[in-house]
Order: structure tokens, then C-alpha cells, then sequence
């Protein structure tokens, strides 16, 4: 058994202390509860005092260390493990003292906590407050970021990103790993996903899967589209898959029409421009090939030279054309969820 620094009546306090702080610097209530640490670990509940509460009406878990200094991994780890026993997705640490360094290392981790008198920080809600500053609470996008969408797409296409560590999602979306927590931050404040630690890496894992997650998520997906370039040369489609009614063709009974779609990266248009030697194409030039610059990589996603399949209905669901609409639809509809 660990040393006990912590008495009932020290306890008590700061989670009134918490209380009042959240309440009347940011107009939160916490409500909390003492947790009996049912189902927890012994060695949790040995080390840790927990209580239950609410968090902008979402259930939260918070938690002090009563056992003295820990280094940042093992919150991190014993964070993991009350999140995976009492099932819920928003675990707080409180810090009874309020040190600029300590808290400056958790942000680092993207573990959230509460220091009374300073600081709410709980990345998972998009929640980052500072006494002092403006109390505004990041609300939840109403369309998710390029990394985000292709993360969600690639998870509905069956490419293995469930369970995945943030740096290996990172390399293989061709991001930052700070994209990629961002990303993964977005997901778990709409709760479509939910935030793991494996060792120290973070991992994803997703809540909803198949067509549940695309009927939660469609609202918040749009087209990849940035803009439509006309351009005369050739260009391997190992650098701009298929795309638009082109890739609609390959997918579906559709004829192709008689003018190339290509796709790319947009921040590769300049730099493929130059090393191809492309050139401008008017509208009526018979060689001109249509390119997409896509806010995220097409690449990525796309098989046998052609763009996926979600991200190519994204950028034709609005399209006026009531053939194209059809068609679009069915490709849809025939997907092995």
C-alpha cells in the first residue's frame, strides 16, 4: 500500500475547490461524486482518488495521484486503464498545485487535466481554458479537417487504420504527426472515436464502423475538390489517379466521358507542373486533361490508379447532371460495408 499524502477533509476541498473554480471562472459545473473505484485495479484505487462528474454534459472521470510525483507516462498509462474499466472517454487528472512545468508536459501528452486557479485542458472535448483569458470552449467543426476526412474514409474503405499509432497513420496519410493528433482529436470530440494509449504511442480506435459511421459522419465530409485546372501532357497515373466521371465510369455502368479527370495533391500541383512540363489547355483543345486539386492526398486512398470510391461521391454528390447523380448513388449502394 502507497503512502497516503492526501486526507478526507484535503480531499474534500479540492474537489470543492474545483468545483467553484470551473463554476465561476468558465460557468461549468463538475457535479462531483466520490467514485467507489468499483472495477478498478487495486493498485488505482491505491494510488488514486477518483470521483465521478460531468464535463459540457458528457460524463467525466477525475482523478488525483495521492501517492506522490509521477513521470508522465505512467499518468498516461493509469489514465488509459480508468478509461478502459469504467467505460467512458473523458478521464481528468486534478492537480492540487499549480506548476507551469508539470501542466506545459501533460499538454505535450494530450492528457487532459484541471488545475484550480489556472487551467482546464481536456483536448478529447476540445477544451483548452485559462484563467484570464477569454472562456470560449473550441466548438466542434462543422466539417472535419482534410487529415480527418481521409483518416475516416480510409477507416470505412477497410485500409486498416483501427488500432493504428498515431505515427504509423501519420506516414502512411503522408502528414505530421501533429496533423494526425489533431485529427484524431476531432474525431473523438464528434464520438465517432475514441483516443488509446499502447505503451507511449496513442492510438486510434473507432466507435462506430461500416454505414453507421458514414450515416454519423457524412454531414461533416466534403468534397476533397479545391480546384479544377485544364492542362495538356501526359501524366502517369501513379502521380494523379483517375478521377470525376472518369473514375464514376471505372466504377459504375457509366460511359467515360471523352475528356480525362485526373487528381493531386494541390501543394504537388506546382512542383508535378513543372517536372511533367505540363501546359495550360483552353476549354476546346481535344487534349486537354481535366485536374482536380484535392485538399488531401488522392493517392492515399485510391486503387488500380483510381480515386476511392467515398472520396470520389463527395466531390460528385452536388453535381447537376442527373445521370452522373445515379450513378454515383448506385456506386454507393453496392459497397461491401
Amino acid at each position: 500500500m502507497v503512502l497516503d499524502h492526501f486526507a478526507a477533509d484535503r480531499l474534500e476541498r479540492l474537489a470543492l475547490t474545483a468545483e467553484a473554480y470551473v463554476a465561476q471562472v468558465f460557468g461549468m459545473n463538475l457535479r462531483l461524486h466520490d467514485l467507489a473505484g468499483e472495477g478498478l485495479p487495486y493498485f488505482l484505487t491505491d494510488r488514486y482518488h477518483f470521483w465521478r462528474g460531468d464535463l459540457q454534459g458528457r460524463p467525466a472521470v477525475f482523478m488525483v495521484n495521492r501517492a506522490g510525483p509521477l513521470d508522465t507516462f505512467d499518468i498516461a498509462k493509469h489514465r488509459e486503464l480508468a478509461r478502459r474499466h469504467l467505460g467512458v472517454a473523458l478521464v481528468v487528472l486534478v492537480l492540487e498545485r499549480v506548476d507551469a512545468r508539470v501542466r506545459r508536459r501533460l499538454i505535450e501528452h494530450r492528457i487532459a487535466f484541471l488545475a484550480p486557479g489556472a487551467q482546464i485542458y481536456v483536448p478529447e472535448a476540445l477544451l483548452d481554458l485559462r484563467e484570464g483569458a477569454p472562456a470560449k470552449i473550441a466548438p466542434q467543426p462543422d466539417y472535419l479537417s482534410p487529415t480527418a476526412q481521409s483518416v475516416v474514409l480510409g477507416a470505412m474503405l477497410g485500409r486498416f487504420v483501427d488500432q493504428q499509432s498515431l505515427t504509423d497513420l501519420a506516414e502512411r496519410f503522408q502528414v505530421s504527426v501533429m496533423s494526425m493528433s489533431r485529427a484524431l482529436d476531432e474525431l473523438v470530440a464528434i464520438g465517432v472515436a475514441e483516443a488509446l494509449w499502447a505503451g507511449r504511442r496513442r492510438r486510434l480506435r473507432f466507435a462506430v464502423n461500416g454505414r453507421d459511421l458514414w450515416n454519423t459522419i457524412e454531414p461533416r465530409l466534403k468534397s476533397p475538390v479545391r480546384k479544377l485546372r485544364l492542362v495538356r501532357g501526359q501524366i502517369p497515373l501513379d502521380q494523379a489517379p483517375l478521377a470525376g466521371e472518369t473514375a464514376l465510369a471505372h466504377y459504375t455502368m457509366l460511359s467515360p466521358p471523352r475528356v480525362e479527370r485526373r487528381a493531386v495533391l494541390a501543394s504537388r500541383w506546382t512542383g508535378m507542373t513543372q517536372a511533367l512540363e505540363l501546359e495550360p489547355a483552353w476549354t476546346d483543345e481535344a487534349d486537354r486533361i481535366e485536374l482536380e486539386t484535392w485538399s488531401y492526398d488522392p493517392l492515399v486512398l485510391a486503387e488500380d490508379g483510381v480515386v476511392d470510391r467515398l472520396s470520389l461521391y463527395l466531390s460528385i454528390r452536388r453535381e447537376p447532371d442527373e445521370r452522373v447523380a445515379q450513378a454515383a448513388a448506385q456506386m454507393l449502394e453496392d459497397m461491401a460495408w
